[in-house]
């Protein structure tokens, strides 16, 4: 029982990194980004590919979130540079990565080792939520210290308009690059994350994670109301946990007897049910 409670807590804790991603691509930068799925992959695959090859966990963790940096830089060209629609420059890069995420998926099946309890930072459960506190606890310090400088700023005036932005005087180019870079970054992190607590990694690692980092926000916005940067972060992990502990609830309800390849279905209802019910009390949902 303690073991499932650590257990959920520390997944509460990833993908709140990639609700935050979702908080800093929508809210802030006014962007719809649709890379945090393959982020998530390329983030958990590389991770798991990397201890499964003898490579340091620290080390693996650090280049998860370089390759996940590079997801984001790869979207942001195709959007500002080439000027293509946000949601295409998006489904490219998803195209793209999917390539080196089986290519990485792969490293696992060759060496013969799926877990990576034993290759861990250190022993199980426990160990895997003491380094999602500590990676997540960085991220958000992080976070806060850019959101609240004068580069965040210029962030929120980017969300309101790239033309405001211009003409006063913004790169524009820079800071949708710099954001989609940080934000895909935050889910890269999510994928090694869960690939540590999960203990293993696959091509799919990743579906579904756009759903669940939305639920997070949604969620958390209601439950926290975002009044300053540290209160959306704050709800993204209230928003992240609740879900969470809503999916939990829905597998022990028997959800789980469909199988797997469901998963996404009843992410995708229950999400829906939930913006139902919070629009019938007449809250509204964000836009």
């Amino acid at each position: 029982m303690l073991d499932s409670i650590i257990s959920i807590f520390s997944f509460a804790l990833a993908f709140t990194l990639v609700g935050l991603n979702i908080y800093l691509s929508t809210r802030v930068l006014n962007v719809t980004d649709l890379t945090c799925d393959a982020s998530v992959a390329i983030g958990g695959c590389s991770y798991g590919a990397l201890v499964v090859c003898g490579v340091n966990p620290l080390i693996s963790i650090l280049i998860s979130a370089c390759l996940g940096i590079f997801s984001g830089f790869m979207t942001s060209c195709f959007i500002s540079h080439i000027k293509i629609n946000q949601v295409l420059a998006s489904v490219i890069t998803l195209s793209v990565l999917k390539t080196f995420i089986l290519k990485l998926a792969s490293v696992g099946n060759n060496v013969g080792v799926k877990e990576l309890a034993g290759k861990s930072i250190m022993s199980p459960a426990a160990s895997s939520a003491v380094l999602a506190v500590v990676v997540v606890a960085t991220v958000c310090i992080f976070l806060v210290k850019i959101l609240r400088s004068e580069y965040g700023l210029a962030m929120r005036v980017y969300g309101n308009g790239e033309v405001i932005s211009e003409s006063l005087g913004i790169n524009t180019n820079g800071i949708l690059l710099i954001g989609l870079g940080i934000g895909n970054m935050l889910a890269a992190l999510a994928g090694a994350l869960i690939a540590q607590i999960a203990g293993t990694f696959s091509v799919n690692m990743g579906d579904g994670s756009l759903i669940f980092g939305l639920a997070a926000v949604i969620i958390g916005e209601k439950i926290i109301a975002p009044s300053n940067v540290f209160a959306a972060i704050s709800g993204c992990f209230v928003g992240s946990l609740a879900y969470k502990l809503i999916m939990e609830t829905a597998n022990l309800g028997g959800a789980s007897d469909l199988g797997s390849e469901y998963n996404n279905l009843i992410m995708g209802v229950v999400l829906v049910l939930l913006i139902a019910i919070i629009q019938n009390r007449g809250k509204g949902v964000p836009a």
